[in-house]
């Protein structure tokens, strides 16, 4: 129980129940819900044939809301449930095919003599069609007996016949009612030779050292099949048959250790006898016209049960003074089966079922009869294998994840170590990187300040020597043109645009002015002169007059035009334009007039 409860995918959640007695099926859809269970629908039917019966309470459960499907199990009275006493102690079970052997071999035989309650004329008297005084007579024909009268020939004419047909000719029972009995009998006994068992362990037997009882159940398994197919055509898996009688002994307490239980149902009793929580004593008791008081009496009183001993009952259908009259009768107190949903379907047997297949009984007390046979042993089962796979898998997943938290730990050790490393290197470089700006901003500055000292400089260089030898050389130009000038010339522009500087080699160097091509010189002074003549001989003397007083300046004639022009007053003239230089050589140094001596061409446009 305990190992079940470990594996809750071998436990319906949700459950159909059903029971018949032969001539009538009730269902009831049950559901699983924490330690309890819930009734969600329920049907009967009075179908004899309990194919079609089935199908009637499946859709009458299905109109109240079932979905269908999932697994169900049926309580019949086909199914024999005994007490075996077998040399096969359940700590030391055999093996499934051995153990299935031994008890087919002792329930064969009994299984045979049950199937004889579920002849025609135990239905026929079963179900009140005919009394037993007619059966018996009826019976008496059929082994040629003499009858009341006397009359051997009569008794011949009907020893060969079937009982049906001859209780039908002789007027005791309708055609209808021994086709209903037929149509019933189908769905209890079955001629096959094949059984099917199931077994449950209970304790050692008393006087016999090394026997044990075993609760068995079995049933032909032609009819177990035939009932499996008849509920797989819903889409219902049937997962085992339980005996009609029996099943209640389920939802005795687990500290009910010492009971009788006495169950009835119409015409059929059963009763056992726990002793420490084992079956020691099961009887069965058949008689379709004692009432139900008589039954139990009977059946108590057959397990020649201690004094004082708890009685539990459990009845169907519902008789609530049977506990008590029952007790007056035996001057005890009997215990009734009160399941919260036992009622005018659910018997206690099927409530009990319920509570075993779905795993909620305290212990497994009932023996049911497994479609597809018992289950091997627990260390067999594919389930429980596959659990003990699954609890390999995970512990080695446990081990492996246990293993990876470790090496996770030493990894973040180890990381936190390099972060701290590369967090102090990362200091370390933003220190290096301050200095670096720093040492760059300081060679800015320094640069900065060079960059300012040499334009002191500069200023310097240009106000103590180059503006005072530029006023000379201005001075000199306007002196020159005092005595250059006469009344037919008029000067019109002096002006300096530029002068070009050499630059060091460091610096991008300028694109050098024209050069002659007979002079590798460059100019370093440059000074425009416009003006205008009245006649072109005047224009011819006054740049031959410039060019000749230049030349005591070191200034040489440079591009002298002379063309017709208006002049002021739009007179007729002649405009002058030249340039006077100041030459330098290739080491920079001013060329002299006394060095060189070049001759200027005039060209007259």
């Amino acid at each position: 129980m305990k190992f079940k409860r470990l594996l809750p995918f071998a436990k319906p959640s949700e459950l159909l129940v059903c029971e018949t007695d032969g001539f009538s099926l009730r269902a009831a859809v049950l559901r699983r819900v924490d330690d309890e269970m819930e009734l969600l629908c329920q049907a009967s039917t009075e179908q004899v044939d309990m194919a079609e019966g089935l199908a009637d309470v499946i859709a009458s459960l299905k109109a109240e809301g079932w979905q269908g499907g999932g697994s169900a199990v049926l309580l019949s009275p086909a199914v024999l449930s005994t007490l075996l006493e077998l040399p096969v102690n359940p700590k030391k079970p055999r093996p499934l095919p051995q153990m299935l052997e031994l008890v087919r071999w002792e329930a064969e035989p009994l299984l045979l003599q049950h199937i004889t309650r579920w002849s025609v004329g135990h239905l026929l008297v079963g179900q009140g069609y005919m009394s037993e005084d007619q059966a018996r007579s009826v019976m008496d024909m059929q082994q040629g007996k003499l009858n009341a009268n006397g009359k051997l020939a009569m008794a011949e004419q009907f020893s060969l016949r079937r009982f049906g047909d001859l209780a039908v000719e002789l007027g005791y029972i309708k055609r209808s009612q021994l086709n209903a009995c037929l149509t019933g009998q189908e769905w209890l006994k079955s001629d096959d030779e094949a059984i099917e068992c199931g077994w449950l362990a209970q304790g050692p037997v008393e006087d016999i050292p090394g026997t044990f009882n075993w609760l068995i159940s079995c049933v032909h398994q032609s009819l177990l099949q035939r009932w499996a197919a008849a509920f797989a055509r819903h889409g219902v898996k049937l997962r085992a048959m339980y005996p009609l009688t029996g099943c209640a002994a389920a939802l005795l307490a687990d500290g009910e250790r010492n009971a009788v239980i006495l169950e009835s149902q119409p015409g059929v009793g059963f009763s056992s006898r726990l002793a420490d929580g084992h079956a020691t004593l099961v009887r069965h008791y058949l008689n379709p016209h004692k009432a139900a008081l008589d039954i139990c009496l009977e059946s108590y009183h057959a397990l020649h049960a201690p004094p004082r001993e708890p009685v539990w009952l459990a009845c169907w259908p519902p008789m609530p003074d049977l506990a008590e009259t029952l007790g007056q009768m035996l001057e005890l107190e009997v215990h009734g089966f009160k399941h919260p949903l036992s009622g005018a379907i659910v018997s206690p047997g099927m409530a009990g079922a319920a509570l075993q297949t779905l795993g909620l009984s305290a212990a497994p007390r009932v023996g049911g009869v497994r479609v597809g046979g018992p289950l091997p042993p627990l260390r067999d089962r594919l389930e429980v294998r596959a659990a003990a796979l699954l609890m390999v898998l995970l512990l080695a997943a446990g081990i492996s994840e246990l293993s990876l938290w470790l090496r996770l730990g030493s990894v973040q050790r180890d990381k936190a170590q390099i972060d701290a490393g590369w967090q102090s290197i990362d200091t370390a470089v933003k220190r290096i990187n301050a200095q670096i700006a720093a040492i760059d901003e300081r060679k800015q500055k320094i640069k900065a300040l060079r960059g300012e000292r040499q334009r002191v400089e500069a200023l310097t260089r240009f106000y103590d020597e180059e503006i005072p030898e530029r006023m000379g050389l201005v001075k000199g130009v306007l002196g020159m043109l005092q005595t250059v000038v006469d009344d037919e010339v008029i000067i019109q522009r002096l002006d300096e645009p530029g002068k070009h500087i050499p630059k060091p080699a460091s610096a991008t160097p300028l694109p050098p002015p024209p050069a002659r091509p007979d002079d590798n010189a460059f100019e370093v002074e440059n000074i425009v002169l416009e003006a205008w003549a009245m006649s072109e001989t005047a224009a011819q003397t006054f740049v031959q007059r410039v060019n000749n007083t230049a030349r005591g300046w070191d200034l040489q004639l440079r591009d002298p035009k002379v063309a017709f022009d208006k002049g002021p007053m739009n007179a007729n003239g002649f405009s002058i334009s030249l340039r006077l230089v100041k030459l330098a050589g290739p080491d920079g140094k001013i060329i002299r007039q006394s060095d060189t001596e070049r001759h200027e061409t005039t060209s007259f446009e």
